[in-house]
């Protein structure tokens, strides 16, 4: 029994139950179970990380056959090419992750949105920076001020998500 003097059924009893028994006390119970207030939902975020994430990925494929064919294979410091298109594949899987999670509503697209804005912001960085002083820098710069609200739409999301789980 419980503080209120309701019977409750133990673990034994649950492990004795039908799976059809235990999936109809789990559909009651998530219905019972009060849902945030309509202000902290918000699907046009979640269409929006999903629209943007879809992009990202899509528009990074035909960017990485152009890396891959236009980048030296080699710099002053190494394997410049493998370095890039490795990077960018990296970047490909996390959108396509933090799209698959959160179109799928899993706990684990926290994680996905965190490493995708994490990436991107990397990718930020290291494109102005390695860029710096060559004809490439104002692309860079331009491409910096797409990435970059992408990375904090990313985190914002998943700061939200943290949020509401707890």
């Amino acid at each position: 029994m419980d503080e209120t003097g309701v019977s409750l059924p133990t673990r034994d009893d649950v492990h004795g139950w039908s799976a059809q028994q235990r999936a109809s006390v789990a559909r009651l119970l998530a219905e019972s179970i009060d849902q945030p207030p309509a202000a902290m939902r918000s699907p046009s975020r979640r269409k929006l990380v999903l629209t943007v994430g879809g992009f990202g990925a899509l528009f990074l494929l035909p960017w990485l056959v152009f890396l891959s064919a236009t980048l030296p294979a080699t710099s002053s410091g190494g394997a410049w090419r493998a370095v890039w298109v490795g990077f960018d594949i990296a970047l490909v899987a996390a959108f396509v992750a933090t799209v698959l999670t959160v179109w799928l509503r899993r706990q684990v697209g926290v994680i996905a949105l965190v490493i995708t804005s994490t990436l991107l912001t990397c990718d930020v960085w290291f494109d102005v920076c390695l860029s710096w002083g060559t004809a490439e820098h104002w692309g860079s710069i331009a491409a910096a001020i797409v990435e970059l609200p992408v990375a904090i739409l990313l985190a914002k999301s998943a700061a939200l998500l943290m949020r509401r789980s707890f």
